[in-house]
């Protein structure tokens, strides 16, 4: 493992990041630059791929989990497990699911406004933007 040096408004906001997540300061750090981690295993309860056309999506956010299912033909999201009972329903997009998800477990975040494809994971690891039909 190499060493770098980042500022220390930059180590902050990183050790501010990994404490929510409840990660390291190493993976926090692989994860903002987009280095892919080892995929979670599926297990039978959760299979990497629903019916019909359907992937598993997860996210932690601030130590909760939200999860649920991505439709990669239509793009809504269906979330079926979350913290909070009302985050559990269908989205049209990964965006308005990840809004959702913000506004309601940061209700103080001023501008709760999310990417959700750069927000949810596949249960391989990955960010479900490699899912998105690109015009």
């Amino acid at each position: 493992m190499k060493t770098i040096e980042v500022s220390d408004e930059a180590h902050a906001r990183l050790t501010f990041a990994a404490d929510i997540a409840k990660i390291s300061l190493s993976e926090a750090v692989d994860r903002a630059v987009g280095v892919p981690t080892d995929p979670p295993v599926p297990t039978a309860a959760e299979p990497e791929h629903a019916e019909g056309d359907e992937i598993a999506i997860v996210v932690t956010y601030r130590g909760h989990e939200v999860s649920g299912y991505l439709d990669l033909r239509t793009e809504n999201v269906r979330l079926t497990a979350a913290p909070k009972a009302e985050l559990i329903r269908t989205y049209k997009s990964p965006s308005q699911a990840a809004v959702a998800t913000v506004r309601a477990l940061n209700p103080g975040r001023q501008h709760p406004e999310t990417n959700g494809w750069r927000f949810f994971y596949g249960k391989d690891g990955q960010l479900i933007d490699r899912h998105r039909r690109h015009p």
